[in-house]
């Protein structure tokens, strides 16, 4: 008995303090355990709602505000005046085209049949500058008539555009150059180094350098004095059109191969693929939100910084040759083969 007392009171005296350091440890435990699957419930939602919100791409309510016929011919370009309020085209028969903000012609000229792939106002919007086919570039005034020839090139100039501060002249051509000129039409340098025709040429927004795309499938930068600052490969076929970003920290281009890229100046790129063929005209919206372009799937497309696609519109029934933004991003012009050119409002 006294064992059995000795064993029982042993038991009991064991069994005291067990109990509450079990019961401790495993609500400590179911704790500890709790915590940690709050805490993986919690921070992961957490996170992936921030990137989530971080990369949702922006949406656009575009709406189509008019279309009208503007050439009997494909319209090979369509430019918002610096003040927005009347627009130029050029067309494939060799006419250009001033019109109100109405869609109304206001002048024609036709001087020849040869085809007119640009055009492009003055920044004062006093003159213009036309592309040809028959390798010249010509200046005309805002009443129609005739300032300026530049002749010198061997082949098409695919383009022709103003410098930012209206000094200069900068020409592209198939002859696989790219020039500049005074606006008296007297030659100040030549761009070569390219081996296939130059599509495109443009500014960047301080005047310093330009960049060139040609059907070598590359893209070049240039400092003023037309001497080659860098060049970058990446697209697979011929590169159509380059277009500075209006900050001048991102080149532009797209091509033949039906893709867009987005060049740093150190020449990293972000490709933006949508086009289902040859991509004709890239433009940036004035303040750099968007990039707009348009292809020969008939589509035009828009694009924020992050390379995502906002918005597609397909209204036109051929190939997409000319885009231009309003000087206040409000709205978007594009002009196509199929004669005509639509206004889109942004709604932004």
């Amino acid at each position: 008995m006294q064992i059995t007392d000795n064993t029982v009171y042993y038991l009991r005296r064991s069994s005291i303090p067990v109990v509450p350091v079990m019961l401790f440890v495993l609500c400590l435990l179911l704790g500890m355990g709790f915590a940690a699957v709050v805490g993986a419930y919690h921070q992961p939602r957490w996170v992936a709602a921030e990137t989530l919100v971080d990369v949702q791409p922006l949406r656009l309510n575009v709406k189509e505000i008019r279309s009208f016929t503007a050439h009997p011919s494909s319209v090979t370009s369509v430019t918002f005046s610096p003040a927005g309020h009347s627009l130029l085209t050029t067309a494939s028969n060799g006419q250009i085209r001033w019109w109100d903000s109405q869609g109304t012609m206001t002048r024609s000229v036709h001087k020849d049949d040869s085809i007119l792939w640009s055009g492009a106002f003055s920044p004062d919007g006093k003159l213009i500058v036309v592309g040809k086919q028959d390798g010249t570039a010509e200046v005309w005034n805002q009443e129609g008539q005739l300032v300026t020839v530049l002749r010198g090139h061997k082949d098409w100039v695919n383009q022709a555009q103003f410098s930012p501060q209206g000094d200069r002249i900068l020409t592209a051509s198939s002859d696989g150059t790219a020039r500049l000129w005074n606006l008296q039409g007297q030659l100040i340098t030549t761009l070569t180094g390219h081996q296939g025709a130059v599509w495109s040429a443009s500014f960047s927004p301080n005047g310093r350098f330009i960049a060139t795309a040609s059907s070598d499938n590359t893209v070049r930068l240039w400092d003023g004095q037309g001497r080659l600052v860098n060049q970058w490969r990446g697209h697979s076929q011929w590169v159509r059109e380059v277009v500075f970003s209006p900050d001048g920290k991102t080149i532009a281009s797209a091509g033949n191969d039906g893709t867009i890229r987005l060049w740093s100046l150190s020449g990293r790129a972000t490709v933006l693929r949508g086009h289902g063929s040859v991509v004709r005209r890239l433009r940036f919206s004035p303040d750099g939100r968007f990039l707009a372009s348009a292809g020969q799937d008939g589509t035009v497309r828009l694009w924020d910084r992050r390379g995502n696609e906002i918005s597609k519109l397909n209204s036109h029934k051929d190939w997409v040759l000319g885009l231009s933004f309003s000087p206040d991003g409000r709205y978007l012009a594009s002009s196509s083969a199929d004669t005509t050119v639509k206004l889109w409002d942004l709604g932004s």
